[in-house]
């Protein structure tokens, strides 16, 4: 056995590698939808005791009697009732009940863009590879067998710098488009939204129509028993007002019994 030899390998390459690649992005969207239904009708009292009773279901619907209680007030002095999935108002100004049902869903949408690259990686490579051997063959360490894994060392090296060239050049010409790809899938994405957003609108109108048509009854009972109150304390206050005397009062629910004097 005698010292190690060596043998070396030089590489220089110029590179020109044509390559394809396809890229995508990917974007999402995303909205609530409030949709709102709604019933109005016309309070329509006595003729003859119009006005009066119209202000004493003002004073019913505020709470100034023990047995109803106050709706509540909106911005716009209006009164405002809550029952279960709906919302009962009596508008002053107009003299309407309206009947209102509202509903929120988030509507959502995904889309993706993709695009193919197509370029070709130039540049240069240049490096060196070792290999080891003895003259005398030493554990088989022969010339021809150092040459050998040389070469391997040069596959080896040459395919990943030219993986890494390449790399390197696709990622700068993949940067220049990620941008515009991006847009691209989110302006799909809102167009997506966009009827999703209508499908949403339209089961939630169906929602909501049935909500209404459930708790219509329920809300026609509570304003009744309002406008029954306002024409009791209407009633009465005329009788009192003009000398009689209440002989018998008589309520429970939308039933009132009256005995006046007069």
């Amino acid at each position: 056995m005698c010292n190690p030899r060596k043998v070396m390998i030089h590489v220089a390459q110029s590179i020109e590698e044509a390559w394809r690649k396809t890229i995508s992005e990917s974007a999402s969207a995303d909205e609530e939808v409030c949709q709102l239904a709604s019933i109005a009708a016309n309070i329509e009292l006595d003729q003859e005791m119009g006005e009066a009773a119209l202000e004493m279901l003002e004073r019913v619907l505020a709470g100034d009697f023990p047995d109803h209680a106050a709706w509540s007030r909106n911005e716009n002095g209006d009164f405002v009732k809550e029952l279960a999935d709906i919302t009962l108002c009596y508008h002053i100004r107009s003299r309407q009940l309206t009947m209102t049902a509202h509903l929120n869903r988030m509507a959502s949408a995904e889309a993706e863009a993709a695009t193919e690259l197509c370029g070709v990686t130039i540049g240069e490579i240049a490096f060196a590879a070792i290999g080891h051997y003895y003259e005398d063959g030493w554990k088989n360490r022969t010339e021809e067998k150092a040459l050998e894994e040389a070469r391997q060392q040069v596959e080896i090296r040459l395919a990943r710098a030219l993986h890494e060239l390449c790399e390197e050049q696709q990622q700068e010409e993949i940067a220049l488009k990620r941008g515009a790809l991006q847009q691209e899938a989110q302006n799909m994405a809102f167009e997506k939204l966009e009827k999703s957003k209508l499908e949403v609108r339209m089961a939630l109108r169906q929602q909501l129509q049935a909500q209404l048509t459930k708790h219509r009854q329920e809300a026609f009972y509570t304003i009744n028993q309002a406008i029954g109150e306002a024409y009791r304390q209407t009633l009465c206050k005329l009788v009192l007002d003009n000398g009689g005397r209440i002989i018998s009062d008589r309520h429970s629910g939308t039933v009132i019994d009256l005995e006046l004097e007069i």
